[in-house]
């Protein structure tokens, strides 16, 4: 089986709403890999799919619903999923093959202590690793779950009790059911994030923590000894350079474009903050750097099928 040529974005309200920088970053994907088939699903895709595997709850976020959608398609129809703001430097024929002979790539990620992260993610259709982290999704969503924002409410023992009640009370719920209400995005880390999602653990809270996929990857590798010896083949690259320009964001101000060249210089793509994006030059110079046709205003257009 092959790495089918399909590259799967998501934006919540669809193609043609996303921002202009979202839109070239999708259409310069498909100026980098022409062969390839450009896919963005919205919300209306997301919840036929959730229907489909099974999903009783999904998640009040778009993140959340975002995070599920990318494992549950490739999963099923394999490919290349990257997330909306993610600028192509090399095209994918050049280097993705080569990392997933074994079925399946995913990003390492040692510096934060978790075994991956998923804003991009490729694999074959059917491929077990991936079909196992989804089977652990849909279990994970069986009751409404709001993110956590007390920093102990999905620890163990009666202090984490307590603070999930507050956690619980301070998001608005009633009787279990979670409300739409939202508090800004906070990341919290809980003690021990393979037992926050545990079914016997945290998962009995109707929380769910910033990184929920993550730790149900964690989960599912300490659990499944036959999906663990597939990971240990698959190779382990961290996403450090391909994130350099958003690990800088809040020097953009002082930076020249050598200096945007320099930390771009040897990345396969590089993924942006849409909350903390470079200037216009800049973004000119990311994209003249990867090789990408300039952007001319007069000729952009909205499409939904980009």
């Amino acid at each position: 089986m092959t790495l089918p040529k399909r590259i799967v974005f998501f934006w919540a309200q669809g193609a043609a709403a996303a921002p202009q920088v979202v839109q070239r970053c999708w259409r310069a994907w498909g100026e980098k890999n022409p062969g390839w088939e450009i896919i963005v699903a919205d919300s209306e895709v997301a919840k036929k799919t959730f229907k489909a595997a099974g999903i009783l709850h999904e998640p009040l976020t778009l993140q959340g619903q975002a995070d599920i959608f990318r494992v549950l398609n490739l999963a099923s129809h394999g490919g290349v999923y990257v997330d909306a703001a993610t600028v192509p430097i090399l095209p994918l024929d050049q280097w993705i093959h080569d990392l997933t002979t074994r079925g399946a790539f995913l990003f390492h990620d040692p510096y934060r202590k978790r075994s991956v992260e998923n804003w991009f993610l490729a694999c074959e259709p059917g491929d077990p690793i991936m079909r196992s982290w989804a089977r652990q999704i849909v279990g994970y969503w069986d009751r409404p779950r709001g993110i956590q924002t007390c920093k102990r409410s999905l620890d163990a023992g009666w202090l984490g009790v307590l603070a999930a009640r507050r956690d619980v009370l301070a998001v608005g719920r009633s009787n279990g059911a979670a409300s739409p209400a939202r508090r800004p995005k906070r990341v919290i880390e809980p003690k021990d994030r393979i037992w926050s999602v545990k079914p016997e653990g945290g998962a009995q809270r109707p929380l769910h923590p910033y990184f929920w996929p993550h730790y149900l990857f964690d989960l599912m590798l300490e659990e499944a000894p036959e999906i663990r010896a597939l990971w240990g083949q698959v190779p382990k690259l961290p996403s450090y350079k391909e994130l350099m320009l958003r690990h800088w964001k809040r020097r953009y101000a002082e930076m020249t474009g050598d200096d945007i060249q320099a930390l771009m210089k040897g990345a396969r793509m590089q993924k942006l903050a849409l909350n903390k994006l470079p200037s216009e030059y800049q973004m000119e110079q990311i994209f003249k750097f990867a090789g990408l046709m300039p952007f001319d205003k007069n000729n952009f257009r909205s499409e939904a099928n980009v």
